[in-house]
Formats: C-alpha cells, structure tokens, sequence
C-alpha cells in the first residue's frame, strides 16, 4: 500500500514499519520497537498458527525474530548473552510466544536459539548439558513441532502462545497465567469445617488412588486376601526385629566339620593361632612377602622397587597380616614366606600356599610328595604377563590366576577377588590331612619345559 505525501508517493515495506534496535535499560529486558511510518497503514505480516500476526506499531517477539533468521537463512549472532536478530538484539532471558505444556510459563529465546543450533548441528543435546548452561530443555515430544515451524516447513506449531505472537497481549501480562492456574485457597474455605481442623472428607477429597496391597491394608472395610496372615507376619518381624541372625551351618552333606570351623575352635583355645598364607621366598618371583599384602588386601600392585630387592633379605618383615571378611566374620591372615622352625601347630593353620612353580619351595615340608601338598592346602599360582604356565603346574592341583599388565590397576582388584574365592571354597570344604612325620618333602632335579608364548 502507499500514501500520498507531499505530492508524491512513497512505498512503504512488507510489513509497514521499519524495525530499530533499542538497547535495553539496567534491570530491564530488551525490546524490539518498531517505528510506524506517519499516515501509513500496516499490513498483515506472515501467519502464525494459520492467522495473520498484525503487528501494526507493536514489537515483534522474539521467536518471530528467529523464524524470520532461520527461514531467510541469515546469520545469529550471540554475545554477552545476547542474540542478534537481523539487527536487534535480544537478552537471553526475554520470554517468547512459546510454552512447553499448557499450564507451563513462556520460555526464554535463549532455551529456544539453543535448542536449534544443538540439534541442527547434530550436537548432542541432553538436559544435563542444557542445565548447566543455563537454558530450559525442550523434550523430543515439542522440539520435533518447533524446529519445522522455526525453518518455516509448517504454519501451525502446538505451544504457540497466538495472543502473544499476534501482539493482542504482551509478554508480561499476568492474565494468562492467571488464568492457567486456580488460585490456592485454604482448606477451611474449600470443605466449610473449622480453621485449624481436617475433616475425614478433605482427606479422602486429597487421597490418591492408588490400589497396591499397602494401601488396600490401609483402607477400612475393604476385603483382603490372607490379611490375618500378613498381619502376623508383620507382628513377628517387628517382635524379633532384635534378634542376631545366624548364617546358615556349613557343614558338609556327609557331616564332616569344614576346615573354617576347625580355625575357629583353634582361635577359641588362643587368640594368636591366625590362619597362614605362604609365599614364595624369592625376589623375583611375581607375588613375595613385598608386594603380597598390598595385593592381597587392597587390590594393588605396583612395579618392582629395586632398592627394597637388592636387599631383600633385610628389608622383607617376618610376616605380614591380611584382614578379610570370611562369610560374615572378620579374619586376620599371615602371610609368611619361611616355615622354618614351624611347629605342628602352625602347620595345621596353614591354609593357602603361593607356588612360583619351583619345587625347591617345598624342600623340608612335612609331606610325601607335592599330590598331598595340594590336597591339604589350596594351591595358588600366579602366571606373569605374556607367558604360559609352565606344564608341571598345570598338571598341580593349582588355581592358575593370570596377573595383568600394571597399566590396568583397576583389574588388580579382581584377581585378588579371584584369589579370595578359591581361599574361602576351601575353607568351606573338609580338608582331608596329609602331614606326615617320618619324611620330609626332598624335590629332585628336574627339567622345567615351558610352551612358548603366543606372539
């Protein structure tokens, strides 16, 4: 349309003003004025929701300002948390003719501008990340509806807020929300009984209906299936709610008394009669008295320290002790690496022996042979990196746990798991007792052949 002015015509633009930026005050929100043209009507600008937003000398919203950016592909700018739209610039807080549910406020631009740039950059958007920058998350159900109508692919958009976007009414008006959501009143005002009372009336008014068998107990006069027995049920826990419960008994089908107990009758009879863990008594082997109790109580293992090595034989203790939660009690183990002068009584605490594979370990042991070594104590074998167990060991009664590369110190903690559960398998089992006391364990000179590691 044009007008007539000083003997002339002038055309006007597409939607009858001109739009200026107006730099927002302190403490206030920026806004988009638009200056009309004197004498000059407005026209109708593009539809939104399938009518015509007639802006006339009103601001345009800010969501508005984007879909005009986003459809005529012109860039966004974003500084010091504010949008530039085709040349006005927008605070990120400022509310848009936009809502998530019908009952929710109108969001900020920002969370909107936000949303758009993540998922048309096929960012990852997630409403942890959306948090912490400080924006509001639009779930899949409504961002799907807004992205097409923010590239102008379709006219109508749920959410839309059309007496905002129209500019019937402005940002900050309260009516709608008003509206939207009922005024709280007190509960004397709704049911009519005394201030300060509840009636059963307002209770049931309140209550939600939820039918689990809690509620159903709950409610008089309702029938429910075996409630005599729930209830007493329900009185026993609580009578003996007190009470130390016992682990089941491990006693073996055939009646004989599992090794645990018979450690536990030595403990009773004196305090000091711990069970024992032999190790190697050699520096070079993987696990030794250095490095078994981090091992095998704290899950670590750490690479060889040369000076503690070059003097091992000064610098290792006598034993070293381990605490382990053994089916609910706490037992403290040690961990020796010589039976010299061992008596009787130390030898039937034995429990576990750490093996390197060399048979000399077992010189002088009180056994016959390596079979009843094994039978009567659980052998344990610790295969190093990148090598294969060598064929005599696999041919032991031996658990053969693999050790890993010290760059993986989280999976420490599972091989000595590892070493614990077959520890604990056989303290639950009945130790059959091989000591003998007219020989000794006299290993002879042998050949070791070990399978060459696979490259």
């Amino acid at each position: 349309s044009s007008n007539s002015r000083s003997g002339g015509t002038r055309a006007l633009p597409p939607l009858g003003f001109a739009a200026m930026a107006v730099e927002p005050a302190e403490g206030q929100q920026p806004q988009a004025m638009a200056a009309a043209e004197p004498g000059g009507s407005s026209a109708s600008a593009s539809g939104v929701n399938g009518a015509n937003v007639g802006m006339g000398s009103r601001r345009k919203d800010p969501l508005v300002l984007l879909r005009e950016c986003v459809s005529g592909s012109k860039k966004i700018h974003w500084a010091d948390d504010y949008l530039e739209l085709d040349g006005q610039r927008v605070h990120r807080s400022a509310k848009c003719g936009y809502r998530l549910g019908p009952l929710d406020p109108l969001i900020d631009i920002g969370s909107v501008w936000y949303m758009f740039r993540e998922i048309s950059s096929d960012r990852s958007y997630q409403p942890e990340k959306v948090r912490k920058r400080g924006f509001k998350y639009i779930s899949v159900a409504s961002r799907g509806d807004l992205m097409d109508w923010l590239v102008g692919r379709n006219e109508y958009c749920p959410g839309i807020a059309r007496d905002v976007i129209e500019g019937r009414a402005p940002v900050s008006d309260p009516v709608d929300e008003v509206q939207r959501r009922p005024e709280k009143r007190h509960a004397s005002e709704i049911s009519g009984a005394k201030k300060g009372e509840i009636s059963y009336a307002d209770v049931l008014k309140r209550v939600r209906p939820v039918k689990d068998l809690d509620v159903l107990v709950r409610c008089p006069g309702r029938t429910v299936p075996n409630a005599d027995l729930i209830l007493k049920i329900a009185q026993d826990e609580v009578a003996n709610w007190r009470m130390e419960r016992r682990g089941p008994d491990i006693r073996t089908p055939t009646g004989k008394v599992p090794l645990l107990k018979e450690l536990e009758q030595m403990i009773l009879e004196n305090e000091g009669y711990r069970p024992i863990i032999l190790v190697p008594c050699s520096k070079n082997c993987p696990v030794n008295l250095l490095n078994a109790g981090k091992l095998l109580q704290d899950g670590e293992y750490s690479a060889r320290d040369e000076e503690r090595v070059r003097f091992f034989e000064s610098t290792r203790p006598e034993y070293v002790e381990i605490v382990r939660n053994i089916m609910g009690n706490m037992w403290t183990f040690e961990v020796r690496d010589s039976v010299k002068s061992f008596t009787k009584a130390q030898w039937l605490r034995v429990v576990a022996v750490i093996t390197d594979g060399n048979e000399w370990q077992f010189k002088g042991w009180p056994f016959e042979n390596i079979v009843d070594l094994f039978s009567t104590c659980k052998g344990v074998y610790f295969n190093e990196v990148g090598m294969q167990p060598p064929t005599h060991v696999i041919d032991w009664n031996v658990a053969i746990l693999k050790m890993t590369p010290l760059q993986f110190q989280h999976r420490f903690a599972a091989i000595r798991d590892a070493f614990w559960v077959e520890v604990e398998k056989f303290l639950n089992e009945y130790r059959h007792k091989r000591f003998v006391n007219h020989t000794t364990l006299q290993p002879e000179k042998r050949v070791y052949f070990k399978t060459k590691p696979v490259l």
